[in-house]
């Protein structure tokens, strides 16, 4: 794969992480969820679930990497909705 590939496959691996920890903060600070919809959160986490496991089948270790995250802090954000609803 080219190198520039791998840049950009990072540079987005790096946004689309970081795009969930002001929720994941605003859940803990706040300690309410009542603007936060469950259901997105599940829909997310199945989704970045089927994606790992693509990830995987085709040895991508970047894709890999990036869905492993994902799915931790989008299962994160639905846990602490249902315990914060």
């Amino acid at each position: 794969m080219p190198i520039s590939v791998n840049i950009i496959s990072a540079i987005a691996i790096f946004i689309f992480i970081v795009s969930a920890l002001p929720q994941i903060r605003r859940l803990l600070v706040y300690k309410t969820a009542r603007d936060i919809s469950l259901w997105m959160s599940i829909l997310i986490a199945a989704g970045n679930f089927l994606m790992l496991a693509r990830a995987v089948m085709i040895h991508d270790l970047f894709f890999t990497a990036n869905y492993v995250c994902q799915l931790t802090l989008w299962l994160a954000i639905a846990v602490l909705t249902v315990r914060y609803q």
